[in-house]
């Protein structure tokens, strides 16, 4: 029988996986308040039979099995043991037992976010969410102490910093993609309750570096109003991009693009990064018609945006065909993927890399179409109005 999700607890040893549990948290309807970083109180909670402790990532594991960095605990065991077992891996749990919790770490980060939404979601729900088959590999725990681990994570360690800029610290959902060429929407966007905002912030052009900014610069308006901000608001900037041309090959044309994305995106000097830096491959010239095409365009993009700023999330767009066809699930970059309408709609594409899904189209008032498009089963999603306003709140 699925449990509450008031008796369900996500636990990270380290600030990436912290972030991973909001997101697993945001899907499944799992109070935030149950995303804890501190090993005693989740040693307490396992302790307890009427709790359900899911170890996200491979340092929670570790932690909650063998304790191999030697932290304190409520029983005064020294390191190397714990008196916890796992339950058994390659299934979903939706019960609690008393010294037991749930292990959700994968071998890649992707892997231990999937992890992480399925096994939560099944606690919760007594299924995993709809269309996604198979869990991933689980980790063995080991005796490592992994370096960075820390016997108290929080949400402001989780924050991804670089050259004094970051990453908000938020955990999806569904947020609102609109055209946001004035501060004035940005800030009406977030006085009617979306808590993540979208924009596309440049189209292609036919040559070098295929993709200009806005003239109304949306992703600046965006950038000067959360820098007033918190970090409480989540952003995705979309970037049109054209195919290469003049001899440029695939790869050379995204990491152009990409380079020129990252310097834009600097220039503000506002105080958070996007969330992700998505490529939208809609511009002009010859369009990529095989799998290592894609590959290496996407590739090229990702690795021009880490050249300029590593603490840049390089992610790309697509539809479903183009998904399906070109084998785009094998790429390992987070993918948001175009679904329309909203309205009895199901994506009929599923990805480990798939973390979101952008919507078209909601009316008002938005509530339906947002609660259909967060049953979907990602983390990060957009809805966006006909008129790519700012119509209504969620």
């Amino acid at each position: 029988m699925p449990m509450a999700a008031s008796r369900v607890y996500l636990y990270a040893a380290v600030p990436g996986d912290y972030i991973k549990c909001y997101a697993a948290a945001d899907v499944c309807g799992i109070p935030y308040s149950n995303v804890i970083g501190d090993f005693s109180k989740a040693w307490n909670l396992i302790s307890d039979t009427g709790n359900l402790v899911i170890a996200v990532g491979g340092a929670a594991l570790y932690a909650l099995y063998y304790n191999p960095c030697n932290w304190p605990n409520p029983q005064g065991m020294p390191g190397g043991h714990t008196p916890f077992e796992a339950f058994p891996s390659g299934r979903g749990i939706d019960e609690s037992k008393a010294g037991y919790f749930v292990n959700a770490a994968g071998y890649t980060a992707m892997d231990s976010l999937k992890l992480a939404v399925m096994l939560a979601y099944y606690a919760v729900h007594g299924t995993f969410p709809n269309g996604w088959d198979g869990l991933p590999r689980q980790e063995t725990p080991q005796h490592q102490c992994v370096t960075g681990a820390s016997p108290s994570v929080s949400l402001s360690a989780a924050t991804v910093t670089a050259n004094g800029v970051t990453s908000p610290p938020t955990s999806g959902g569904v947020g609102l993609y609109a055209d946001f060429h004035s501060t004035a929407l940005v800030q009406r966007a977030i006085q009617l309750g979306w808590k993540g905002i979208a924009a596309t912030g440049a189209l292609g052009i036919k040559g070098r570096p295929y993709t200009q900014e806005l003239a109304s610069q949306p992703d600046k308006n965006i950038s000067s109003v959360l820098s007033g901000r918190s970090g409480d608001i989540w952003w995705l900037s979309f970037w049109t991009v054209s195919w290469p041309t003049g001899g440029d090959s695939f790869y050379e044309g995204g990491y152009q693009a990409g380079q020129y994305a990252a310097k834009t995106l600097l220039g503000y000097k506002g105080k958070y990064l996007p969330n992700y830096v998505i490529i939208d491959p809609e511009g002009y010239n010859q369009p990529a018609n095989t799998t290592a095409e894609w590959s290496d365009w996407l590739n090229g993009w990702a690795a021009g945006i880490k050249s300029v700023h590593a603490g840049l999330q390089p992610a790309f767009y697509c539809n479903q065909w183009q998904y399906q066809t070109y084998k785009l699930n094998t790429i390992q970059l987070p993918a948001f993927i175009a679904v329309s309408p909203i309205g009895g709609n199901t994506p009929h594409v599923r990805g480990g890399n798939v973390i979101g899904y952008i919507a078209y189209y909601a009316t008002c008032p938005a509530a339906d179409d947002v609660a259909t498009v967060k049953s979907w089963g990602a983390q990060w999603n957009t809805v966006q109005f006909r008129d790519s306003g700012v119509d209504c709140g969620p």
